[in-house]
């Protein structure tokens, strides 16, 4: 006889699979005790009747019919699930509407301050395997580079969604940081950042900063004060990632040594041709004197001394900048791509996208 709670898990896992960012099950099994640190049985059963689309309550109540619930009963288990952070949601109409999330970026980034090392290393597990080979996958990521502004020559053409300034200017109120959940995980396991003592990196804007405010996970501050962070965050040499979009819901200050995303994209050949950026880093062998610095500095092994000086590996060049303001030799400098990639528009455009991109991969 199969086992119910193996069920319940597999059940939503297949449901969490079908969206854009999926959850692909392993030979292992791994995908299924994620699920169990974050949902009861009954939290499971209920979260496969949301979607990736928000709903009512009242809806989600009528596609219920494994367990005995009233309405009121309901809202308050999605209300508890949304504060463990396992399912979303936003205010229509001054009522709230629930959706499913991915588990990166969502379940996971959703656990700050409340991370346990139990979970944290099955996601690690899962991450280093099926899952992150689905972040990846569509070629399409969620994050995009924006180059660190003292990486700029002001002489060049910046489009706006490329200058941090302009991103932090545009973003929807409420602005709000939190600390790095994968700092503070690195923090958990005694293995602290190498490059920053910062905690506070990562910020939510607009909907989502909402909802971060509302659950008491994170702090409202002003577009200057965040731009202050931003700064310091370059000035610990940090690589700036916000959300693929041209109106971006989040952005993170990232290291290779802490990052979860950065340290999947060192295990790939070719991460210039997965992550959204429109520059890459160019030395001048005139002005270098081979001293390594920028090597050390840059968190996807892109840089290489060969005979006395540094060179690039342009198919694993992200664009951040990083290297740029540490060169005491100025040899180094951030050169546009021919093509200019253009984000999304927004987080509903990303993951049509995404999902199309993963259709079109499935009939090849």
């Amino acid at each position: 006889m199969p086992d119910a709670d193996f069920d319940t898990y597999r059940n939503l896992q297949l449901h969490l699979d079908q969206f854009p960012i999926g959850f692909p099950a392993t030979p292992t099994g791994i995908e299924l005790k994620v699920l169990k640190h974050l949902f009861t049985e009954k939290e499971a059963i209920i979260a496969t009747k949301l979607s990736w689309t928000y709903d009512n309550p009242e809806n989600i109540y009528n596609r219920i019919d494994e367990i005995e619930i009233s309405v009121e009963q309901l809202e308050e288990m999605l209300a508890s699930m949304a504060s463990k952070g396992t399912i979303k949601y936003k205010i229509e109409n001054g009522k709230r509407v629930y959706a499913n999330i991915p588990l990166a970026v969502g379940m996971f980034e959703y656990q700050v301050n409340k991370i346990t090392k139990e979970f944290l290393i099955d996601f690690e597990e899962y991450l280093m395997s099926a899952f992150g080979a689905e972040l990846v996958g569509s070629k399409l990521l969620q994050f995009r580079t924006i180059p660190i502004e003292q990486s700029i020559n002001r002489e060049q053409s910046i489009v706006n969604y490329n200058e941090i300034r302009k991103v932090v200017e545009n973003v929807e109120e409420p602005i709000v940081v939190t600390n790095c959940l994968c700092r503070q995980s690195k923090d958990l396991l005694e293995d602290p950042c190498k490059k920053t003592s910062l905690r506070e990196t990562c910020f939510y804007f607009g909907e989502k900063g909402q909802l971060f405010i509302n659950e008491g996970w994170a702090r409202t501050i002003s577009r200057n004060e965040a731009l202050k962070i931003l700064e310091q965050a370059e000035i610990d040499g940090l690589a700036l990632q916000s959300e693929n979009t041209l109106k971006p819901e989040f952005m993170c200050c990232c290291c290779g040594c802490c990052c979860l995303i950065l340290a999947r994209l060192k295990l790939i050949p070719r991460p210039s041709r997965i992550i959204t950026s429109n520059y890459y880093a160019e030395i001048d062998h005139d002005l270098c004197v081979g001293c390594g610095t920028c090597i050390d500095k840059c968190d996807l092994k892109s840089i290489k001394l060969i005979d006395n000086f540094a060179n690039v590996i342009l198919k694993r060049c992200i664009g951040c900048g990083v290297c740029v303001p540490t060169c005491s030799e100025q040899a180094i400098q951030l050169k546009k791509r021919e093509e200019e990639k253009i984000p999304p528009k927004d987080s509903e455009d990303l993951y049509n996208k995404i999902m199309i991109k993963k259709q079109q991969l499935r009939k090849k």
